[in-house]
This record gives C-alpha cells, sequence and structure tokens, in this order.
C-alpha cells in the first residue's frame, strides 16, 4: 500500500503511445444485472476489472450462496442495483457499505421499490443504507419516482423490469439526473431482447422474453478522459486507443467533440481512436455535465491548468458522489489560483482568483475519490511534477492508471509515508 504518488511529466513535455483503456464499468455493471436476472443465456465479454464492478460480481455470486450479508463498500452502483435485486430474490438480506456510503441517500429508490410491494426497513438512519431486504416475488406495475438525485435509482428499477409479470411503467419526477445513463440501461435492455419505451417523463419496460444474447463491454469513455486532458495539456501528443469507437452507449463519448472545440482532435477507423493535438485552445468555454457529471473533475483541472475560464452547468449530483466533489473542486482549484462559484443552481463559474507561487511540487488530495486523483495527475505537464495523495484509490474505476501514465512519458514514483 502507497500514500503518495509523485508523477512526473516528459522534460520535452511530447507524449505518444498506445492506452488500452479498462472496459466501462457502467456497461459492465448493468449486464451483470441483466446476466443474473435474464432466463436465457446471457455472456458477457471484455467485463471491467474496476472495484466496482468486483464488488458486484463478488455479491451476486454471493446471494446465490445464500449469503444473507452483504457488504458493498464504497461501490454506490452496487447498493442502488443490489437493492433492487435483492427485493426479488426469496430470503432476507442486509445490505451494507462504508461509512460514506451510509451517507448516500437511496430513499427514492426505496420508496418507488416498496409501492411495488417491496418489504425494505431502514437500519440506521431513514433514507439512508444500510437496509434489511426481505425479497420475494413482485408483480410490476405503475411507480413513480424523484428522478433528480440519480440516474443510477431508474436504471436499477428499469434492469428488475423484465422479471416482473406486468412488466413496469415509471413515472419521473423532476429533471432528471444524468439521463444518458438512463438511454445505457435502456440500450442493453434492448440488446438483451426486452421491449422499452421513453415518451416524455414515462418510462416503459416489457415483462419476459429475454433472448440469448453476447454482451461486448466496450472500453470506457469516461477513462479516457484524463488521457485527452493530458494531450490538452502537452506541448505535442499523439496517443492511439484501441477500441474506442465514436458510436457508444456511453454519453461521455461526447469528449471527442468537447475537445475538439479545444483544439484536440479524434479520428476513428476501425481498430480505434487516435487523438492529436493539432491546435490551440479557446481562452473561454461553456460546459453542461447534465449526461456526463463523472467528466466535470477532468474538465475544471485541465482548464485550470491551461488558463482557460468557463461556465459549467449540470453540476447538481456532484455533492453526493464518492465525495462532495463541488467541495474537493473548491479546494484544489485554489491551489492553481482558481476559483469556481455558483451563480445559479447547477451553474458554476470557473474563473482565474489570484497569481500564485506554485509549490515547487504541488499535492493534491484524492478525497478517496478516485476520478479526482486521476484529474489532477496530467497537471504534472505544467509544475514538471505534483504529488497526489491516497494514489491506490483509483482502482474503484481504472487500476492500471498509473500504469498506464508510465506507458506514455510520465514518471510514476510510489512513496510511503
Amino acid at each position: 500500500m502507497y500514500d503518495q504518488v509523485i508523477i512526473e511529466a516528459p522534460a520535452n513535455r511530447l507524449l505518444q503511445g498506445i492506452v488500452h483503456l479498462p472496459a466501462s464499468k457502467s456497461l459492465s455493471n448493468r449486464a451483470l444485472i441483466l446476466q443474473a436476472i435474464s432466463t436465457q443465456p446471457i455472456s458477457i465479454e471484455n467485463l471491467s476489472d474496476a472495484e466496482d464492478t468486483r464488488v458486484l460480481k463478488n455479491a451476486l455470486e454471493s446471494v446465490h450462496r445464500g449469503e444473507a450479508i452483504i457488504d458493498v463498500g464504497h461501490a454506490g452502483t452496487a447498493m442502488r442495483f443490489l437493492t433492487a435485486y435483492l427485493v426479488i430474490q426469496e430470503g432476507s438480506f442486509e445490505l451494507k457499505g462504508s461509512k460514506r456510503m451510509h451517507q448516500r441517500p437511496i430513499a427514492p429508490l426505496v420508496d418507488a421499490l416498496r409501492q411495488l410491494g417491496a418489504e425494505i426497513h431502514y437500519l440506521g438512519q431513514i433514507g439512508f443504507p444500510p437496509l434489511l431486504i426481505s425479497g420475494k416475488k413482485l408483480k410490476g406495475g405503475k411507480v413513480s419516482i424523484v428522478s433528480d438525485i440519480s440516474s443510477q435509482f431508474i436504471s436499477a428499477l428499469l434492469l428488475i423490469a423484465p422479471t416482473l409479470p406486468n412488466g413496469l411503467t415509471l413515472e419521473k419526477h423532476g429533471i432528471p439526473a444524468s439521463p444518458s445513463y438512463v438511454t445505457m440501461t435502456m440500450g442493453l435492455l434492448k440488446k438483451a431482447g426486452i421491449s422499452c419505451n421513453w415518451a416524455g417523463n414515462t418510462i416503459s419496460i416489457g415483462a419476459g422474453n429475454f433472448s440469448p444474447t453476447k454482451i461486448v463491454i466496450e472500453p470506457d469513455w469516461s477513462s479516457a478522459s484524463y488521457f485527452y486532458s493530458a494531450i490538452l495539456l502537452a506541448k505535442e501528443g499523439e496517443l492511439f486507443f484501441p477500441g474506442l469507437q465514436q458510436e457508444s452507449l456511453q454519453g461521455d463519448a461526447i469528449l471527442a467533440h468537447w475537445f475538439k472545440e479545444l483544439g484536440v482532435q479524434t479520428h476513428f477507423n476501425s481498430e480505434g481512436a487516435r487523438v492529436t493535438k493539432v491546435g490551440n485552445f479557446p481562452a473561454f468555454m461553456d460546459l453542461n455535465f447534465k449526461n456526463q457529471p463523472d467528466l466535470a473533475q477532468t474538465m475544471a483541472m485541465a482548464f485550470a491548468g491551461c488558463g482557460i475560464q468557463g461556465q459549467f452547468k449540470g453540476l447538481e449530483t456532484l455533492p453526493r458522489k464518492e465525495t462532495d466533489r463541488i467541495k474537493a473542486l473548491l479546494q484544489e482549484l485554489r491551489k492553481l489560483g482558481y476559483a469556481l462559484s455558483q451563480s445559479d443552481e447547477g451553474a458554476w463559474q470557473l474563473r482565474k482568483s489570484a497569481q500564485i507561487s506554485m509549490e515547487r511540487v504541488p499535492v493534491f488530495q484524492s478525497y478517496e475519490d478516485h476520478r479526482m486523483a486521476m484529474a489532477c495527475a496530467p497537471l504534472a505537464l505544467c509544475t514538471g511534477k505534483v504529488l497526489i495523495e491516497d494514489p491506490e484509490v483509483v482502482v474503484k474505476s481504472y487500476p492500471k492508471f498509473w500504469e498506464n501514465m508510465a506507458n506514455i512519458g510520465f514518471t510514476i514514483d510510489y512513496q510511503k509515508g
């Protein structure tokens, strides 16, 4: 176990190489639930090796073995998907996680499942894990849910809908959070032969009728974001990402478009994507993260590293992630002479706040958040070196991140204590 890592950029600030991205954990986690409930064979190729996916896979295997206590640790997706999955399994289950997990709300999902007849009890603070779930057969039908907290609540319901004899008709209330992830869930359901329809605020999922399916998990677009950031911050650079394609179920594929506006070009072919720095970047850029909240930290740190100012919208869900990502960004951007200030609900101004004297080796905190650690790493191209606390947090989504950074020219020096 290492407490810190020092990342040193290539002296010439030139980046070149091949980056083998991890498989999408978002797609992997959904595929695992579909595989567990399907009445027909579903095979999964290129399953993610992210900690979140391993936690969910192990939990599903534990349930199959008859174990009654399921601990998901920090894995938020596993907590939400398993809450829905366990209500349709015979038996009584205690579903719990880490201290931070017990601070993350789950009431909208629990309320919706109770409308279907599920038996769920809170074992601690009302509205939060841990949960006691008494599983049984549910019929399905109509359910309403508050949709502005997490799209995973909706996805969790949609994923069990095919097992319900009456299917599911879901009415969403409020501005939906991260709707692209709901679209991803429906895309996989359709691939498995399930009928889906989304019209206005209503989503309808038919019962049963799975088809034998092979699901090949795409490379992870959100993981590509840290290398797009590195290309932006480099003097020159060209990276190739095997298997990465423009046509994707992942909303984060918008990266290619965003970075084109920043002077970073993406060329797709049948083998993958080649990313090259070709031009200059603007002084200001307006971005909306409603569909891509996981890209916010990457873009904020990259903008600060380049001296770009901007307006960010769609950040409503960030305080409810692995850490309060708004607070984390406020603290770490300050070290770069930047401030993030709220103008309207969900709209934030990213501005230069002061001329600062940068530390010889700036130290960035990760806040037990994999995305915070990885978003800060490319800043070594601005300062020569950066030090990041708790580097092993990246295993949550990208276990080989530091190895891949080394493969394209960075020097990675692990530190203890």
